[in-house]
């Protein structure tokens, strides 16, 4: 094994080659660029947070709400360039020491295949994420060091999980899972959800609470809006809704910016029953998962459990939002390593690795 320091040293060099390869291409990081553009709007030439500005407009909307925005500011008086370098450099950085603690945790038989069956099945969905510069993958990361926190710093956990509540709502569907898995752990949840709305009224202390509800006004507004406005009608989804409405309806792309995505419905049902159709198909994944969860023998396989029910379940899944596997593949590669693991899962994992790659 390497000393300590010289795998930091690697890893920090790895971290730095990131950024410097994201920051040559700063076009690229289309997601980033909203959140530059928007909090150079907002907090540097008094315009709006919401809707469009003098960089951007319909549908490159900034869609969170004011906290992500606010803790972004110090990014707004920098070049693009400069701050997708170090957005990518410091999303990988923390990589490094969440993996060295979920392997603590979960100590493989053998390290190297396990380390690399997970590099292999995670590294073109990081690759694309860093790219784009969306906030997913830190939100991920955040998660994922809370649930490891779960046992020793249920405080610590709560916080982490309430701060990514805050900006996006899926880690709220942690808490069903966390109760599930006993020990008091429902309190983590309660604390949770507390802590999100805590943070989602945070920014009121330097805004003013007017200034704070009149943009979470806007917010939703703008959110209920362009919902309205498009219905089904949105990029072609990876998601179980999404696929069930690419094949199971006539999508209509007209309002969306690019209109040419081919048509592969074998039927045209009504997108309403279709919609319902799913609606109970989430229903009955969501309580299978909650029971397996139960069921599961340790925790690992829980949370495994529970990011690829979340991917399965959400309304929109991109390729970026592949990232959100990051805590499964590890697992898998802890799985993949062990000498008595079964044929089919070698064979299933094996395959996973030939899709992802």
């Amino acid at each position: 094994m390497l000393p300590r320091r010289v795998v930091f040293a690697i890893w920090l060099l790895f971290a730095l080659g990131a950024g410097a390869v994201c920051a040559i291409r700063p076009l690229k990081a289309v997601d980033l660029h909203v959140y530059h553009a928007a909090a150079r709007s907002f907090f540097l030439q008094s315009g709006p947070m919401y809707g469009p500005n003098e960089e951007f407009g319909w549908p490159m909307f900034y869609r969170y709400p004011p906290l992500f925005l606010c803790l972004f500011r110090p990014f707004a008086s920098l070049p693009l360039w400069t701050v997708v370098g170090i957005w990518a450099a410091v999303k990988v950085l923390l990589l490094g020491p969440l993996v060295w603690v979920f392997y603590q945790h979960y100590p493989p038989s053998r390290f190297g295949p396990a380390c690399w069956t997970a590099a292999l099945l995670f590294l073109p969905y990081l690759a694309y994420e860093l790219q784009v510069g969306n906030v997913q993958f830190f939100l991920v990361e955040m998660v994922c060091a809370a649930l490891l926190l779960s046992n020793q710093r249920s405080v610590a956990c709560s916080l982490l999980l309430g701060f990514a509540t805050a900006i996006k709502v899926w880690p709220a569907f942690i808490p069903p899972f966390l109760a599930l898995r006993g020990h008091g752990r429902w309190r983590i949840g309660v604390r949770a959800l507390t802590a999100a709305a805590a943070f989602t009224v945070a920014p009121g202390l330097w805004l003013g609470w007017r200034n704070l509800f009149e943009l979470l006004a806007q917010w939703f507004t703008q959110e209920r809006t362009i919902n309205a406005l498009l219905g089904d009608r949105w990029y072609p989804s990876q998601s179980l809704r999404g696929v069930m409405l690419r094949y199971w309806t006539a999508m209509d792309y007209s309002g969306l910016p690019d209109q040419n995505y081919p048509h592969v419905n074998f039927v045209s049902w009504n997108s309403w029953e279709v919609r319902q159709f799913w609606l109970v198909l989430a229903v009955l994944l969501g309580l299978f998962a909650l029971v397996q969860v139960y069921r599961s023998a340790n925790d690992g396989i829980a949370y495994s459990l529970f990011f690829c029910f979340l991917l399965i379940v959400e309304p929109n899944v991109q390729k970026l939002t592949y990232t959100t596997l990051l805590w499964p593949i590890l697992y898998a590669g802890v799985l993949m390593a062990e000498r008595g693991v079964s044929r089919s899962w070698r064979w299933l994992l094996t395959g996973a690795l030939a899709v992802a790659v």
